[in-house]
Order: C-alpha cells, then structure tokens, then sequence
C-alpha cells in the first residue's frame, strides 16, 4: 500500500528495529540514530516508489503513453500517425493551368495541389497533418501566383486527416490484439491494415460475402462520414487492384477477391413532444436539441466497427434532450415516424436528417 511506502512509515520501522535491539536507546527526532536512519528511510522511500512505477510501466492497462509504446512495438503495433486531409477544388476559369506544388490557404490550413482525379478535378493536400485540415467549403486564397487564375474554392472533403491515435484507442487495439490474433488474411488482419490507410477512420469485414475466396471491406472515412469513391477506390487499389483482383499483388492474400465498399448512411428523421420552462426560447432549445442529438448519432458512428449491431435508443436520446436549458420533460418520441428503438443493418450508420419539436 502506498502508506507503507512513505518516508514516515520506513523511519518508523527502522527505529522499532533499533528500539527491538537497545530498549533505551533515544530515538527521538534529532537523536544520533535518528539522524543515521532518516536519509535511508528517504532514498528507500524513493526506491519503493519507482519500483511500482516500474511494475505500472509493465502492463499495458496502466502504462503511459510512451510506456505502452514500447509494449506494444514488441508485437509489431505502433500508434496510427496524422494524415494529411485532401480536397477537391474548383477553379475558375476551369481550364487554367494550376502546377503541381501551387499553394493555396483556408484559414489557417495550406493545402498544396496534388495532382488530378479521374474527372480532372484539382486535389490538394493540407501541408499540416490532422483533422483541422478537414473542410468541405469556403474559399481558397493562392499563396503562390497562378497565372490566368481567376478564383478558387473548396468542392468536396475527399480524403479526411486524422490525428495521431489517442492513448487510450491504442490502448484497446492493442489488447484487443491479444483476443484475436492476426494472421494470413483473416478478419482481425484485415481490420489491422485497412485501419492503417490514411483516410479509413473505421472498417467491417465480410468474409465468404459472395462464397468462398470473396471478402467485403466496408469502411468509414476518418471523420466518420461516409468515404468518397476516392478513398473506396484508394483502399481497394492497396487490398486487392480490380484488374488482377485474386493474385495477391495487393495486401490482400492470393486467392482473395476483395470488394471495398463505403458504408451506407440512414437518414433519421427525430422527432418529440416537449415540455419547456416558462420564458424558455424555443429556438434556442431547437439549435441545441439538434446538437447533442448529432452528439449522440456520431458516437454510434465511432462505435459502428466494434461488430455489435448499432442500435438507436430512444432512452439515449431523451436523456441527452432532459439536458438541454429549458426542458422539462420530453415525450412521444419517434425515430423515422416509430415509437420504438431502431437497429441498423450491419452496413448502416445513422445521420440525423430531420428534427422536429413541439
């Protein structure tokens, strides 16, 4: 216990084993012995608490960050870094000439152009790695001259950036690395890998979906939406390139066909009756009602790879509605017109699309 392990624990010990030894020995603070005994009583009290700092360090559901690292690199893991977000801009007049490298700022963010889509639309990816690169409008100033160019903006969010991998989501991928172990293109191997691509904030996997040698991959993008046809095709061409699908030039095992698809997205109508205080604004109440029911549909989304079926609560969202300023009681609520919790298919995620109060 920690008690026991404290500076005044141990000098109390010591001086009962020197008491134990001369019963008339004075052991008074400021005493001889005392004064011997003190600075070891201090450096054993420090030796102590390294030692169950080592012993935490040791496991992996109470080491740091940096600790868990290096647990987790004898078995081959390391943290997911940040990716850099990419975007598709739009550009006028749309024939201009725009080199590769040329520089242009949102806000903040610089995002470098890339290259072109198949469409010929300009890509550009955000020099600075992370979510903040995630925008899907707004105007786009050039840092670098562009000759001919009139004016650029924002289309799409194709490929979203990602932070580095919080500790306690590494903390859980690796010990559930223990439970399932992969290997040769089994289910835990591929979650593992497509995980890894930049852009797939979450993945399921289907083996056997089309008989035996077929696999469905179904992904999320990073911020949880739905992935673009970019980030579908980008994952598929790593897994298993659709020309030469089953001859392991990709990740996937020869004798694999792989088939990556984009996550269905079910639009929720919500609905309730509430009951508001007196004087309570009710568009204020609209415009955070909205919000923490959003809250809750994203928190379903993240849970969305565990493998359980996702389940919309009715209890879930009248609790987050109870919490909204100005309510006092809420009733009759409804998801897509039924009074009555909704299970989403396997592929399905939810968005809420409408809200109506009253």
């Amino acid at each position: 216990m920690e008690d026991d392990r404290s500076f005044e624990t141990i000098l109390e010990r010591l001086l009962d084993g020197a008491r134990a030894q001369f019963s008339e020995l004075d052991t008074r603070e400021g005493s001889l012995i005392y004064s011997a005994l003190a600075p070891a009583a201090v450096e054993l009290s420090r030796l102590y608490n390294a030692l169950q700092f080592a012993l935490e360090m040791s496991y992996a559901d109470t080491a740091s960050r940096a600790y868990l690292v290096r647990r987790a690199a004898e078995r081959g893991m390391a943290p997911l870094e940040a990716t850099q977000a990419v975007i598709e801009a739009a550009v006028l007049p749309e024939d201009v000439q725009v080199p590769v490298g040329s520089r242009f700022r949102a806000g903040i963010m610089v995002y470098a152009v890339s290259g072109r889509n198949d469409e010929g639309a300009l890509l550009l990816r955000a020099e600075s790695p992370g979510v903040a690169g995630n925008i899907s409008g707004g105007r786009l100033v050039p840092v670098d001259f562009v000759e001919g160019l009139g004016s650029a903006a924002v289309r799409a969010l194709i490929v979203p950036g990602r932070d580095e991998e919080e500790t306690e989501v590494f903390r859980r991928r690796y010990v559930e690395s223990h439970r399932s172990q992969r290997f040769g293109g089994n289910v835990a191997d591929y979650r593992e890998k497509v995980l890894a691509v930049a852009g797939v904030g979450g993945v399921r996997v289907f083996p056997a979906s089309a008989g035996p040698g077929t696999v469905e991959i179904t992904i999320l993008a990073a911020d949880y939406e739905t992935p673009s046809t970019t980030l579908v095709a980008s994952v598929q061409e790593i897994l298993d390139p659709r020309q030469v699908t089953g001859e392991g030039r990709g990740w996937a095992p020869i004798g694999h066909q792989v088939t990556v698809n984009g996550a269905e997205v079910l639009p929720i109508q919500l609905s309730a009756v509430l009951t508001l205080e007196a004087g309570a604004d009710f568009n204020a109440v609209m415009e955070e009602a909205w919000a923490v029911a959003e809250v809750y549909f994203f928190t379903l989304r993240v849970d969305w790879d565990r493998g359980e079926p996702l389940i919309v609560r009715l209890s879930q969202i009248e609790t987050r509605l109870l919490d909204v300023r100005g309510v006092l009681d809420v009733a009759d609520t409804a998801l897509n017109g039924q009074r009555r919790n909704l299970t989403l298919e396997e592929r399905q995620v939810p968005r809420l699309s409408e809200l109506t109060l009253r």
